[in-house]
């Protein structure tokens, strides 16, 4: 009799192990979906977070490997929060994929989405195989937060610092060799020229990569915690000084042939000093793994008699509830959805003195991925020096984010100019199109440099500066265009620059006067 029942729940067991698993994979399988789905535009369009294309991959790897060896599940401890932490997490994906739909710019929700989803896994381990599965299974689930944005302020103070500490070291290394070479901000004057350190040479980038690689290396080689942090100092050493070893080849190459001639050697160079960090950290873990035993996982204790229980009705409703929250999100911005076709459009001054195309930087091209656009320089009549540029983003084109985090107060100080003044929001009606124009001045190096920033975002009604000054990025804005169905539906940026200008009124005038050329109704 009690071989029979021992029999029978041998064959249970074995059944639900043939088909019970595809349901929570096919739930969670949805779940990790919509995240990544989520997170996807930022990981195409953002060359900084490329790399968060493979980390999916990556995790579900290092989650096969830990299941391999998995051990005995065990009774959760307790039952009671579980299960309501998990209708709370699932409950909360409602509004967060809501307002990400209106914001798919806002970073603070994809961290909150993957730290829901990331819950909601981690709880489903808990009771699935108790604490011992939470603590075997908890790197690969939580490695996944390293694809996850980092937030804009943080992101571009790092960027930022990173910037002025190669321009430092790039400048005392010309010194060094005896080329006169003077630092402002982020560009460094040479003999040839000016040589800036853009974004792209921060070094963030390779830290990020570096960052994830000596994660993954460190769970690939079972190391202890303590090699593993030691694993991520050296990576991070390993980017900052490859980084400022690209950086003096290409400042280098400026000097002495010129700074056009950095292009030519941008990509390789970035290339070659990539992929020799990524070896050397490789390879600093392969030295980390012969100098001592790797930290064992622990093996799987009699995996054929474990007995796992799944709540199939649990399990169904939150996939149903998962399909009710994409099915209703889509329906509502569906419903509101109304295309506003662009009000306004620019005419090239081509008539203008001294009228020139001017190209638009690789790297900066590459970041903001916009459909049309591009710069151009010309001399008024009055002899000051213009310049302009305009970027414009057809729906669907989710890169005019990026836009919003490189406007002139951010980046002009970076490039060694001082901001004097903002002064503030206006509009400015020209040629019956109504455009929020923001005034700053600058002193480019003793000249004072005045420049007129313009971002007109489809969606959004301008009527006022009270809404044009909301600009739907603060919360609230954010906010209304979820509740009002607005989703990203394209954008504009103009941005123009004059030289000269004492006065402030002069200048505002003189603008109004080269507007009056330049802009007309779409």
């Amino acid at each position: 009799m009690d071989e029979a029942v021992v029999q029978t729940a041998r064959v249970s067991e074995a059944s639900v192990k043939r088909t019970g698993w595809p349901i929570p994979i096919v739930v969670f399988s949805l779940l990790w979906f919509e995240l990544i789905n989520q997170l996807k535009p930022e990981w195409w369009l953002n060359p900084q977070y490329n790399y968060g294309l493979i980390v999916p991959l990556l995790a579900l790897y290092l989650f096969w490997k830990r299941w391999r060896v998995r051990p005995t599940p065990a009774p959760p401890a307790a039952t009671a929060f579980p299960i309501p932490l998990i209708l709370l997490c699932a409950a909360l994906s409602l509004p967060i994929r809501f307002l990400a739909e209106a914001n798919p710019d806002w970073r603070l929700l994809s961290w909150l989405f993957a730290l829901v989803v990331v819950t909601i896994s981690l709880l489903f381990l808990y009771i699935v195989g108790g604490r011992v599965w939470v603590r075997h299974f908890a790197f690969p689930v939580l490695f996944f937060l390293v694809a996850v944005p980092w937030p804009v302020r943080i992101e571009q103070v790092v960027i930022q610092d990173l910037m002025r500490i190669v321009t430092a070291i790039n400048v005392t290394f010309l010194q060094l060799a005896a080329v006169p070479a003077l630092q402002h901000g982020n560009v460094i004057e040479v003999g040839t020229g000016f040589i800036g350190i853009e974004e792209a040479c921060s070094g963030v980038r390779s830290l990020q990569a570096t960052l994830m690689v000596s994660l993954f290396l460190g769970e690939l080689y079972y190391f202890t915690a303590s090699r593993r942090l030691i694993l991520i100092v050296i990576g991070a050493l390993l980017a900052f000084v490859c980084n400022v070893v690209r950086t003096a080849i290409l400042v280098w190459a400026g000097t002495t042939s010129g700074p056009k001639s950095i292009e030519a050697w941008h990509d390789p160079a970035g290339l070659t000093i990539l992929m020799a960090c990524l070896i050397g950290l490789w390879v600093a873990s392969l030295i980390m793994q012969r100098r001592g035993n790797a930290s064992p996982i622990a093996r799987s204790i009699d995996n054929q008699r474990a007995r796992i229980q799944l709540n199939w009705s649990f399990l169904g409703a939150l996939a149903i509830w998962l399909l009710l929250v994409e099915l209703g999100v889509q329906i509502w911005y569906r419903s509101h959805h109304t295309l506003i076709r662009s009000r306004w459009v620019v005419r090239w001054p081509e008539s203008e003195s001294h009228y020139k195309q001017v190209p638009v930087a690789p790297a900066a091209e590459t970041l903001l991925r916009y459909n049309e656009g591009g710069g151009a320089a010309w001399e008024g009549p009055d002899g000051r020096q213009w310049m302009m540029y305009f970027f414009r983003w057809l729906p669907g084109r989710t890169a005019a984010r990026f836009v919003k985090i490189h406007r002139p107060d951010i980046c002009l100080p970076a490039s060694g100019r001082t901001m004097e003044r903002d002064n503030g929001l206006r509009m400015l009606a020209v040629n019956g199109v109504t455009l929020p124009v923001r005034s700053y001045r600058f002193d480019d190096r003793g000249v004072p440099l005045h420049v007129f920033y313009c971002y007109w975002d489809a969606r959004s009604s301008y009527e006022n500066i009270a809404a044009a000054e909301s600009e739907d990025w603060s919360p609230r804005g954010r906010l209304r265009a979820a509740l009002q169905g607005r989703r990203e539906i394209g954008a504009q940026m103009l941005e123009i620059a004059v030289w000269g200008y004492q006065d402030d009124a002069e200048a505002s005038e003189a603008l109004a006067r080269e507007l009056s050329q330049v802009i007309g109704a779409g």
